[in-house]
């Protein structure tokens, strides 16, 4: 029914551009009903005659036009994978597209991007496989969204090298290594990470809040307020009157603050996440930079 192409610009130019063509004959309702729903009303398509010239009409038009033998339309993406995601993002933050999305950048989408791991989280471990699908589209939006800001990189190179990642940690299947079962090949997995070059930075205090801050505890780093220090000292009261509760009183309190948090419209885990970034880097830096542009 329809074919994916690499064209050359028409300017003659060494640019190449991606279509995706419905070769006739067709009828447009045929079309609509395959491709339609994939791509925005207004999105713009070109139909090509056999007989020579072009005609221009939109995405809500295709219930109405007819691809005679040998004329063929081009849509308006890859209608296959993250191809129609990928035309919105496009639109989103083009010249007439959203105001708040154009503002983002890879920083202040982060608390998005965890966000939306531990929502699938969720999903999944309830046994909520629907709900789970869904989810697992709003961390793909994420992914695309950070693809599409990221400089020198794109979604399609993300996924190609993501692809060139399996095949070179998987010799036992795309090429002659021989393993036993499943253990071996994790084995042989670390054993091919730690022969490929590191990231050339780190930020080993991206993790979930309170774990961010145990991890800072450990490394002698932590406020120096009234309020830290007075609820630490409460904390140890409760602690030596009730011997043998401390994961209960723990847990009672972190709740609090989450209650807190929630009548006074702050979220605390982020509150606290932030803190810890500050905390830890000071008013230089990666971390303070990605603390002040976190959006709220």
């Amino acid at each position: 029914m329809a074919e994916w192409t690499l064209t050359r610009r028409d300017d003659g130019n060494n640019d190449y551009g991606d279509r995706f063509w419905v070769a006739g004959p067709f009828e447009g309702t045929e079309v609509a009903q395959r491709f339609g729903r994939l791509f925005p009303p207004d999105a713009p398509i070109r139909v090509e005659r056999a007989g020579g010239g072009e005609e221009a009409y939109t995405v809500e038009d295709l219930p109405h036009i007819r691809l005679a033998q040998g004329d063929r339309l081009a849509l308006p993406g890859i209608p296959v994978a993250a191809g129609p995601l990928l035309y919105v993002m496009e639109r989103l933050l083009g010249p007439e597209g959203c105001p708040w999305d154009k503002q983002q950048t890879p920083d202040s989408l982060l608390r998005y991007l965890l966000d939306e791991s531990y929502e699938a989280s969720e999903a999944l471990v309830a046994g909520d496989f629907e709900g789970f699908a869904e989810e697992l589209g709003d961390v793909l939006l994420q992914v695309v969204f950070q693809g599409a800001l990221l400089p020198h990189t794109t979604f399609a190179a993300i996924a190609e090298r993501e692809a060139e990642k399996l095949v070179r940690r998987h010799p036992h299947v795309f090429g002659g290594a021989k393993v036993a079962q499943a253990s071996d090949v994790r084995q042989q997995w670390e054993t091919l990470k730690a022969r490929e070059p590191a990231h050339a930075a780190s930020a080993t205090w991206v993790y979930p809040a309170l774990v961010a801050a145990r991890r800072a505890g450990k490394a002698g780093v932590e406020p120096q307020s009234a309020v830290y220090q007075d609820i630490l000292a409460s904390l140890e009261v409760y602690f030596d009157k009730n011997p043998g509760k401390i994961e209960e009183i723990l847990a009672d309190a972190a709740w609090a603050v989450s209650e807190s948090g929630r009548r006074h419209h702050a979220d605390a885990e982020w509150a606290l996440w932030k803190r810890v970034v500050d905390l830890q880097q000071g008013p230089q830096g990666a971390k303070k930079r990605i603390s002040q542009n976190l959006g709220e």
